[in-house]
This record gives C-alpha cells, sequence and structure tokens, in this order.
C-alpha cells in the first residue's frame, strides 16, 4: 500500500465524544446527494464523476485534465490524497486506468443504487444506535477509485466505499459490512488510549466481527463476519492453542507495521491458516470474554482498555 494513512477495512477516528441514543436526527443537505446526522455526513459522487469524465472524455488531455483535476480532485483533495496521492498520481489513475474502466463503472451504478445504499445506511445507523448504546461520528465518501479496498478508512476518520472494487458486486455486499465499519467507529471512540498497537488492531477488528454476528441475529456465520471460508473457520477452532501462542507472543507489541500483518489478508503467520488472523483471535477474545461475564457484557468492551478484556477473558488459560 502506497498510503500509510489508509488502512484496508478499518475505520480510524472520527472525532471526539460520546454519541449516545437520542444523537441521531437526520436531515437532507444540498452537496453531492449528501445527508447528514448530528453524527454523520454521507457524500456521494459516483453519478457527478462518471457525468464529468463522459463531458470531458474527448477534449484535448490537457484541457481535460484541468477540467477534472478542478471539479473531482480539488474539491475531495483530502480523500484522494489519503487514499491515492496527488493531482498528479490522481491524473495518471484517470487517464491510464479510470477512464479504460467507465463503461464498467456505468453499469456498476445500474446494478447498485447508491441512493438506496445511503438509506440503509442511515437506517443501521439508527438501528446500531438501539441495539449498541452508542452512534457513529464522520463522513462517508462513496466514489469510483483504484480499487484498493471496498470499504475502508483514512487516518483522518473518512470511510471510504470504493465503488469500482471487484468485490462491490451487489448492494448487499456491501451493506452486510456496515455493522461491522460502525462499531469500527464507535470503538475509536469509545476506547480509551491504547497502550499498544498489535493488541488494539486485533481487539479492535475481532469485535467488529463479533458486534455484527450479533446484530445480524443468525442471519450470517461466525466465518462469514471473519471474511474466512467455511473451511478455513474450522481450521482455525483445530488450531486454536497455536493461535492463542502467537497472541501470547506478540500482544505486548507496539509496532505499527506488525499490528497491520495481523489484519492483512495476504500475510500468513501459519503457512496451513488463513490470513487476517486479527480478526480470529480478536473475535475469541471477546467471545471468551462474554462467556464468562454474561451475554451482554460485550457493551463493556467499549470503554475498557484492551489489555483488561484480554485478562478478563482468560484466554490464555485455555489450553495450559
Amino acid at each position: 500500500m502506497k498510503k500509510t494513512a489508509f488502512l484496508l477495512i478499518v475505520i480510524l477516528a472520527f472525532g471526539t465524544g460520546l454519541f449516545k441514543p437520542g444523537a441521531f436526527a437526520a436531515k437532507e443537505m444540498n452537496a453531492e446527494n449528501g445527508k447528514y446526522s448530528e453524527t454523520i455526513q454521507w457524500v456521494d459522487i459516483t453519478a457527478k464523476q462518471i457525468r464529468i469524465m463522459r463531458a470531458a472524455e474527448n477534449l484535448p488531455k490537457e484541457k481535460r485534465n484541468r477540467i477534472l483535476a478542478d471539479s473531482i480532485f480539488a474539491p475531495y483533495i483530502t480523500v484522494w490524497n489519503g487514499y491515492l496521492g496527488d493531482e498528479t498520481a490522481f491524473l495518471n489513475w484517470l487517464n491510464n486506468t479510470a477512464y479504460n474502466e467507465l463503461d464498467e463503472y456505468e453499469r456498476k451504478l445500474e446494478l447498485i443504487c447508491t441512493k438506496e445504499m445511503q438509506n440503509i445506511f442511515f437506517e443501521a445507523v439508527e438501528d446500531f444506535q438501539e441495539f449498541s448504546g452508542y452512534s457513529p461520528q464522520g463522513k462517508w465518501f462513496v466514489f469510483f477509485g483504484p480499487k484498493w479496498t471496498n470499504l475502508g478508512g483514512l487516518g483522518d476518520g473518512t470511510m471510504l466505499i470504493d465503488m469500482a472494487s471487484y468485490a462491490n458486486t451487489s448492494l448487499e455486499k456491501i451493506t452486510r459490512l456496515f455493522a461491522h465499519e460502525i462499531n469500527h467507529q464507535v470503538y475509536k471512540i469509545t476506547s480509551p488510549p491504547r497502550e499498544n498497537a498489535v493488541l488494539y488492531r486485533i481487539l479492535d477488528e475481532g469485535f467488529a466481527c463479533y458486534v455484527s454476528y450479533l446484530y445480524h441475529q443468525g442471519k450470517t456465520t461466525i466465518a462469514r463476519e471473519l471474511l474466512y471460508s467455511e473451511a478455513a473457520y474450522q481450521a482455525c477452532r483445530e488450531n486454536d492453542a497455536r493461535i492463542i501462542e502467537l497472541l501470547r507472543e506478540h500482544y505486548q507489541s507496539n509496532d505499527n507495521q506488525l499490528s497491520r500483518l495481523f489484519a492483512n489478508r495476504q500475510h500468513r503467520f501459519f503457512d496451513d491458516l488463513p490470513g487476517a488472523i486479527g480478526y480470529y483471535i480478536g473475535f475469541r477474545i471477546v467471545e471468551e470474554y462474554v462467556k464468562r461475564h454474561g451475554a451482554d457484557s460485550w457493551k463493556d468492551i467499549y470503554t475498557m482498555k484492551p489489555e483488561e478484556v484480554l485478562r478478563k477473558s482468560e484466554i490464555f488459560y485455555l489450553h495450559q
């Protein structure tokens, strides 16, 4: 990944403050089909991208670049800088890749209605607020990009939905991830200052998977929430002791690069087990914590230090 500010499939800080029930009040706004609540803003530029790209398609390259830079790059410069790069990188991607994919962008918008996606999202925010007691905060940006993620976040807290991603093939595939990503936003706001990067990242991912699993009320599986195949999940269960030893070895590390490896689906700590093993480990920590402290105790985790959650899960005693 070229941009260290971009974290794949992870939501980062969305400001400060704790948002509890009653904070949500959706309103319309006159900005790129946008919508916002007290805590969330939704900005969808997909139709605008396609419209301007088509209008400038046959213009001389220099003039076309100026139009595209002024109308698509400059108004959202923070997002493009964080995800793709500077104006030069943006124009290179646009001319060398995006224009070749423009027909596909149009077909995807015919298949996936982003207005419906927006409505589902705000319904999910309200439902999640009632479900958990908390509401997320930040901006969600919907666009066609270089396909580095399906859903992901920037270091400043901006959430991205890259509609060009090969994984974003249906409305259902996108919207079923909303609870997971909303939990990332909430946990970043509510959690105490982190003491190490590795344990925080592991718990952040696993907690999001666990809460999403509960939120979907039996309509999904643990494997699906982890984005594993059923076979991969079962392999992890069969090798639970080995995986927990990996946690014991690294949980105190404050190495950000190592923390990213635990969430990287291309990196395998064990050749015979799936990547992004931190998702599984974090889920197991939460699972064991809840077994010991009651069915609703997962809500405690929002404001607990990760080290305390780990200690009270007693996960290190399971295979002794």
